[in-house]
C-alpha cells in the first residue's frame, strides 16, 4: 500500500470527505428530482467531489442521467439564465474600440504591388 505523504509544517489537518447517504435504489432515471441534484446550472453532470457520492454511485447516477436525457425526462442543455457571462458583449471592452472595424492587419500601410514588367 502507498504511504501517506507527510504534511507541511503549519498545514491544517486533512479534512474528512463529505459523503451523501443515498440508497442506490433512489438513483433511478424515473426519479428526476433526485437526478437534478447532480446536474450543474448549465446541465452538466457534477464531479464526484461535488456530489459526495461513492465511485459506484457516481457511475450509476451518470448512467441514469444519460438514460433520462435519452427518453426526454431531462434536457441535455438547461435554458440560459438572465445573468451575463464573461463581461457582456464585445463592444463594451473599453480601449479596443478606437480602430473601428479595421483589424491589426488592415492598419498596415498598403504597398503597391511590384510589377515585373519594369525589367
Amino acid at each position: 500500500m502507498a504511504q501517506a505523504r507527510p504534511r507541511k509544517r503549519g498545514a491544517a489537518p486533512a479534512k474528512k470527505r463529505k459523503r451523501v447517504q443515498i440508497p442506490d435504489d433512489q438513483i433511478r432515471y424515473t426519479n428526476v428530482d433526485m437526478l437534478k441534484r447532480f446536474l450543474s446550472e448549465r446541465g452538466k453532470i457534477r464531479a464526484r467531489r461535488m456530489t459526495g457520492l461513492s465511485r459506484r454511485q457516481q457511475a450509476l447516477a451518470a448512467r441514469e442521467i444519460k438514460r433520462a436525457r435519452e427518453i426526454g425526462l431531462l434536457p441535455y442543455i438547461l435554458p440560459k439564465t438572465d445573468r451575463p457571462r464573461g463581461g457582456g458583449p464585445r463592444e463594451d471592452r473599453g480601449d479596443r474600440g478606437d480602430r473601428g472595424d479595421r483589424g491589426p492587419r488592415e492598419e498596415r500601410a498598403e504597398r503597391p504591388a511590384a510589377t515585373s514588367a519594369a525589367a
